[in-house]
């Protein structure tokens, strides 16, 4: 069974892994999301797994008392909020995108880093003070 500490470590290294490829490689990055815009990849990757990860995030840790079970259901409730308005309003997302997309990459990048290293701070840290 998948609990809260479980779900801080995976969540966050895997944020903390891509948000560093991403960083360490932004004009690759702005050229893949220019490319995904004007895709179908842009579409399952922006909208469709935000939705299976945040869904996935409320099924397994949905508490909403005053821990650290708080802070994963809050993350995981804006990933959920964040893929269904990407799947619903496709169009809207696409153009709002498209006006920024030279800074996306570094901001993902950025929100990407500090989701992971609170995340692995739950899952490592905080779990044993």
């Amino acid at each position: 069974m998948m609990n809260y500490l479980v779900f801080a470590r995976w969540f966050g290294l895997v944020s903390l892994f891509l948000s560093l490829g991403i960083l360490f490689n932004l004009e690759d990055a702005r050229e893949m999301a220019k490319n995904m815009v004007r895709s179908e990849t842009g579409y399952i990757m922006g909208g469709v797994l935000p939705v299976i990860f945040g869904s996935l995030s409320i099924l397994f840790v949905n508490s909403f008392s005053l821990s650290w079970t708080l802070v994963i259901t809050l993350v995981g409730a804006c990933v959920l909020l964040i893929g269904i308005f990407r799947v619903i309003f496709v169009n809207q997302w696409k153009t709002l995108i498209s006006q920024h997309i030279e800074q996306i990459p570094f901001l993902f990048s950025l929100f990407g880093l500090m989701f992971g290293v609170i995340l692995l701070y739950i899952g490592f840290v905080a779990s044993h003070l």
